[in-house]
């Protein structure tokens, strides 16, 4: 058995009590001993003196120990005590300086002691604090939860509560208890923070941001917010309603996904303002015309502006984008703008939309160097059935001859009311006085038939004076003027006539109606004839191809040229019928010198405008392929750069239709016209055909070099093959040569020739094309 003396036990009465034991005992054995070991008397004595000594010796020695043992025991003590004393102390001050309330807790929720900062906010004194429960120190409707607090607390606990203080007042606090241990025994350590301050401003900010929320709720606008990626962060009633979509859905979702904006007049995707907000860090607004597609489909103008949002660091975490629908005010914004620039009686546009029409065309004509014309219409005797029929009857009766006349115009074409019963037409772009005097002559024939009113069959005429642009006048003001004074000459001429400002203009005008008998005649006849130039390579000088050209030998008037009689068969429909003879005409004598054993080469037709949009115009096309026997390969189709533009998608399908069938397309006189770069890398095409006028300037300053060098480089990167038309020269050539263009015709090598005549070309296709003695100019 071990035994370890405890040196924590001596205590001053057990020495005193060990020691009386031990000197008793000592005396009883020691006295005994000595009787039985001496029995002389003077010895006796003497050992008992020795033994007395020793003994008193010993037990000095022994206290001596144990006084020594104590004394530095208590010594150790008092440094330890003095050293908890210092610790203590700076605890103390700790506590005391800590801004926050310290409360020390016993287990039965009895206050054990508390720092100066306790004292201060609870108003009461540190004694009157260390002998009251913690209990009291919180509201009445809070004591129930005390149990669950001293039970929980040791574990670690954190939570916002209210305290009240001596004097009555409360103030919320968070508190953090922790249990831990003082002198051996278990407590509750509560540090307590006052949150005065901190609820306060979140009051305020709660308050602020309930302000915000009503007020984003409640305005007219419509607002989305994002982060800087531009995820929907919260959008509001308003911009619910708008967008289609709720803010449950939509937070979280990108912007552009429930927010889709077109531009209203192109309907191409407009930009939203926020990128840019956000991009610039700054406020951006919405340019016009533009609107919302909402999640229904629905479309709708709206008005817009983005701003970012900021942090403390002023960087951008965010933006909002408002927005309100404008489709009332943008429709009343264009009916009152139409209502400025049109005629309340007939919807036509008025004088001030004519004028401005009229500017625009004359500048377009100055740059192009092109024609116009301005027609000055007077209705016959208006008067007479105004005054006899009335007002009501006169009003409807310019109604509809104004509903006439927009019908017969061309598309581009602009009608308008001058006032009373004169109208104004405007025809830009027209190729020469024949064109406007065929507009005019349709105009007259629309009154051919009455105009029924009420039951009343009322028939009318009307009287037209036209002037050109730049013939008659190179501004507004003159062209309605000439115009004008045209119009009174037609009045002296009888009525129901045009007349041009010019009486050069209305020889021309008759000769076209006689052209225009002619030609119906002419069909008949068999006047009509095929000349045929060839198409060269450039690099071998070979013919690869013949362009197929009409000629009308006519009767009446002899050989004439296209120029004199295509555009009145255009005009007229008749460009229909000649144009399905010249198809067939063609695609026969390609296959006849075929058959005769000439090597093949394509044969190119021009396709009008008017064939192209006949709506059996490819079963026209199979079927002459099937009725000559010629392989659709051998044929080219040669259509303008303006045809292959008018109708988009359209012209696409009509286009592949052809290349299904196997025949070649051609773009004609291209660079004339504007072409969509996108539909025609898209157009199953084959070959650009750079037009005369830009060969002719070549060399002469005129940047022709420079756009046929665009045109060749446009066709090589879509690989295209490229022949340009109209060269006359040699350095022409030359430089087509250089610039790799791969074909080419005009004058230089032939002119368009009859059938006989192309035959003996034949005989030299392997050969190169001998050059025609030119000017080079």
């Amino acid at each position: 058995m071990n035994y370890k003396w405890n040196f924590s036990q001596v205590t001053p009465l057990r020495i005193a009590i060990l020691y009386g034991l031990v000197g008793w005992l000592w005396i009883l054995f020691s006295d005994r001993l000595l009787g039985r070991i001496e029995t002389n008397d003077q010895k006796l004595l003497q050992l008992s003196t020795f033994k007395g000594g020793l003994f008193i010796l010993v037990t000095s020695i022994l206290l001596y120990l144990l006084i020594h043992y104590g004394y530095k025991t208590l010594q150790k003590s008092e440094q330890a005590l003095i050293k908890d004393r210092a610790v203590l102390e700076r605890y103390r001050l700790l506590a005391d300086e800590v801004l926050d309330i310290i409360i020390f807790i016993s287990p039965e929720g009895q206050i054990i002691d508390a720092n100066e900062a306790a004292v201060k906010r609870y108003g009461y004194s540190r004694d009157e604090l260390t002998n009251m429960p913690f209990s009291k120190l919180r509201l009445p409707e809070d004591h129930s939860t005390v149990p669950y607090f001293l039970q929980n607390a040791p574990k670690g606990m954190q939570f916002e509560l209210k305290h009240i203080c001596k004097d009555g007042s409360v103030f919320p606090i968070d508190i953090s208890a922790k249990g831990a241990t003082s002198n051996g025994k278990p407590i509750i350590i509560s540090l307590i923070r006052d949150i005065s301050k901190r609820k306060e401003v979140e009051a305020e900010v709660w308050l602020e941001k309930e302000r915000a929320q009503v007020t984003l709720e409640s305005i007219g606008d419509a607002v989305i917010t994002t982060d800087v990626h531009m995820n929907v962060e919260y959008i509001n009633p308003v911009a619910e309603a708008l967008t289609g979509w709720s803010n449950a859905e939509a937070a979280g979702l990108s912007l552009e996904s429930i927010f889709k904006t077109v531009n209203e007049e192109t309907g191409e995707a407009a930009e939203i303002p926020i990128v840019r907000s956000l991009r610039e860090g700054r406020v951006v607004c919405l340019s016009d015309n533009t609107a919302l597609i909402n999640k229904a489909g629905v479309t709708l103008a709206i008005e817009e502006s983005a701003a970012p949002i900021r942090d403390r660091e002023n960087t951008v975490i965010g933006a909002v984008l408002v927005f309100r629908d404008v489709s009332y005010k943008r429709n009343h914004m264009k009916e009152l703008a139409h209502q400025a620039q049109h005629d309340a009686l007939t919807g036509l546009p008025n004088r001030l939309l004519f004028n401005e029409h009229l500017r625009q065309a004359i500048a377009q004509a100055k740059r192009k160097k092109g024609k116009l014309a301005v027609m000055f219409l007077d209705l016959d005797r208006f008067k007479l059935i105004n005054d006899t029929m009335g007002h009501n009857l006169g009003d409807q009766l310019l109604i509809h001859v104004a509903e006439r006349i927009r019908q017969t115009l061309r598309e581009g074409d602009t009608v308008a009311r001058q006032g009373g019963d004169e109208f104004l037409v405007l025809l830009p772009e027209i190729r020469d006085e024949l064109e406007a005097a065929s507009v005019s002559e349709r105009i007259c024939g629309i009154f051919a038939q009455p105009i029924i009113l009420e039951g009343n069959e009322i028939y009318i005429s009307a009287s037209i004076g036209i002037s050109l642009y730049p013939t008659d006048g190179n501004d507004l003001e003159a062209l309605v003027k000439q115009a004008d004074t045209a119009m009174y000459y037609a009045k002296e001429k009888g009525r129901n006539n045009c007349q041009f400002f010019t009486a050069g203009l209305n020889i021309k005008a008759n000769q076209r109606l006689s052209t225009e008998n002619s030609l119906r005649k002419a069909l008949v006849r068999g006047e009509f004839v095929l000349h045929y130039q060839p198409q060269v390579d450039l690099e071998s000088g070979v013919i690869v191809g013949l362009e197929a050209l009409i000629r009308w030998n006519s009767v009446e008037l002899g050989m004439v040229s296209p120029e004199d009689f295509i555009s009145i068969a255009e005009e007229t429909g008749l460009i229909v019928p000649i144009g399905e003879w010249v198809l067939r005409t063609a695609c026969a004598q390609n296959k006849l010198w075929q058959t005769q054993g000439y090597e093949p080469v394509r044969m190119s037709v021009n396709i009008s405008a008017r064939q192209f949009q006949e709506p059996n115009f490819i079963k026209l096309v199979q079927q002459i392929l099937e009725e000559t026997e010629l392989d659709s390969r051998w044929l080219e189709l040669e259509i303008t750069e303006s045809i292959a533009m008018e109708k988009g998608e359209t012209t696409l399908e009509m286009l592949s239709a052809f290349k299904q069938l196997g025949v070649r397309i051609s773009i004609d006189d291209f660079g004339t016209g504007f072409s969509s770069l996108n539909y025609l890398r898209r157009m199953p095409i084959d070959t650009l055909k750079i037009d005369r006028s830009f060969i002719n300037d070549i060399s002469t300053g005129e940047n022709g070099e420079e756009v046929v060098t665009a045109i060749i480089q446009l066709a090589k990167n879509l690989h295209l093959k490229v022949i340009a038309e109209g060269v006359e020269t040699i350095n022409q050539r030359a430089f087509l040569k250089d610039r790799l263009c791969d074909e080419m015709q005009g004058y230089l090598f032939s002119k368009a020739v009859p059938t006989e005549e192309a035959e003996r070309l034949f005989a030299t296709r392997q050969t190169p094309m001998p050059l025609r003695e030119t000017t080079d100019g």
